[in-house]
């Protein structure tokens, strides 16, 4: 039996996002966890430190007696992922980074994030907006309950999004990409501006071993607006990482 797929949502995104995905995944008869991020379902533990390096230890702790499984993470969940195969290898049976490859955002992105979410208030309906129009660029943002979908992660507590999005902006620490051996793809769509497309080749030319999927027609939410193009990809990637 394959290893499980276990699927990291982004900041300020809901989980149910990888439902189009994941429904791909499922009729090719993966099993798929989707997993909420701390403080997304939930109050946070009191005294926890919302960095990528403890998301990733508590993640790997809950899956350690279960064997390796396929980590897929989106941007933020991308550093969580990475973080998980280069510091717990023996959870890792392969990763797949979407929206992302393990550098710091652009500093477009930096500059809008802290601009709109650095503050201890919470976000109004114009930060939120503004957000899922970066995202999906080209005129492609949901409307009506999708819409709601995607705004309603900002309406949690201002400490979560904050802490969350600081998490974020710092990613994976520099030592994580080196120290990843697991079998790695990377789904990216070509309106994707939170790592600009020159940033992400060239760290893909510095990981050769590391496999890039392209996606037309596709932004930030890669997985959401193209989701059959993304499991044709994954699938391909367990495939190879299980023969």
């Amino acid at each position: 039996m394959s290893a499980p797929i276990v699927l990291l949502h982004g900041w300020a995104c809901p989980a149910s996002y990888w439902n189009p995905l994941a429904g791909y995944l499922r009729e090719a008869g993966h099993e798929v966890q989707n997993l909420d991020l701390p403080g997304y379902r939930g109050p946070l533990e009191p005294d926890f430190e919302w960095t990528v390096e403890n998301v990733a230890a508590d993640f790997a702790l809950k899956f350690a007696a279960a064997g390796p499984v396929h980590w897929v993470g989106h941007s933020l969940g991308g550093s969580i992922a990475a973080t998980i195969a280069a510091r717990f290898p023996r959870t890792t049976a392969s990763i797949t980074l979407a929206g992302m490859v393990p550098v710091k955002p652009s500093q477009a992105t930096v500059e809008r994030l802290t601009r709109l979410f650095g503050g201890p208030e919470q976000p109004g309906e114009e930060a939120a907006e503004e957000m899922i129009e970066a995202w999906f660029r080209g005129g492609n943002a949901p409307q009506g309950a999708d819409r709601e979908r995607f705004l309603a992660p900002f309406r949690l507590p201002a400490a979560v999004v904050r802490s969350s999005m600081l998490a974020g902006l710092t990613g994976a620490a520099e030592d994580v990409p080196d120290k990843v051996t697991a079998p790695t793809l990377v789904v990216t769509g070509v309106r994707d501006a939170t790592r600009p497309p020159d940033i992400v080749q060239d760290f893909l030319a510095a990981h050769p071993t590391w496999r890039h999927a392209l996606i037309p027609d596709a932004g930030h939410l890669v997985h959401w607006e193209q989701p059959e193009a993304c499991a044709v990809a994954v699938l391909d990637l367990l495939a190879a990482a299980e023969d």
